[in-house]
């Protein structure tokens, strides 16, 4: 019997690379159709018995297509949630995701009723995600398609961010905006 990590033997199995130490809590899901790239000292929780926080979901790593990529710098710590990209999403370094978060780079879903009954949907919009480095994701947020995250922001829990939030901020809210300005 290995002493290996199960969640590391499964990071390679599904293609997953990674640089360094990785210190999962838990276990991932992990779907992989494109490609996925973590950084070195990679922190995860996944599950109600490793963080409550984000209640009993588990961290999802999902990528849908050979073209969609998950690229998670440095020193990145996330608990029990899903990040699901079409196109692509961007994780800066020393960024911290809170339990429960979501970051979807697609609608899904058309917003034209026929097309969206319709198999298959054909019309689903997508945009890349990117999180500079430093900020900081609330537990229960969902970052949408096209947003860009600045340098330092925090974003408070329960957040739905649907447009870019600057460098140095603190935002909040559905839809999510600024509230003030880091004193950093």
């Amino acid at each position: 019997m290995s002493d290996e990590n199960p969640n590391i033997r499964e990071f390679r199995i599904k293609g997953v690379q990674y640089a360094g130490q990785l210190y999962i809590n838990g276990e991932i899901y992990i779907e992989n159709k494109g490609h996925i790239q973590i950084g070195q000292n990679f922190q995860a929780n996944s599950g109600v018995n490793n963080n409550p926080i984000g209640g009993d979901t588990v961290l999802r790593l999902i990528t849908v297509n050979e073209n969609a990529k998950i690229i998670i710098g440095d020193d990145v710590g996330i608990s029990n949630s899903t990040i699901l990209a079409w196109e692509k999403i961007e994780i800066g370094n020393k960024v911290m995701i809170g339990g429960g978060v979501k970051i979807w780079d697609t609608n899904f879903h058309s917003l034209d009723p026929i097309l969206r009954t319709t198999a298959p949907d054909t019309d689903v919009k997508t945009a890349p995600i990117k999180i500079d480095d430093y900020a900081f994701i609330g537990a229960g947020s969902i970052i949408m398609k096209g947003v860009h995250i600045g340098k330092n922001s925090i974003i408070a829990a329960g957040s739905v961010v649907v447009k870019n939030i600057p460098a140095n901020v603190i935002a909040g809210g559905n839809p999510c905006r600024v509230i003030k300005p880091l004193n950093i």
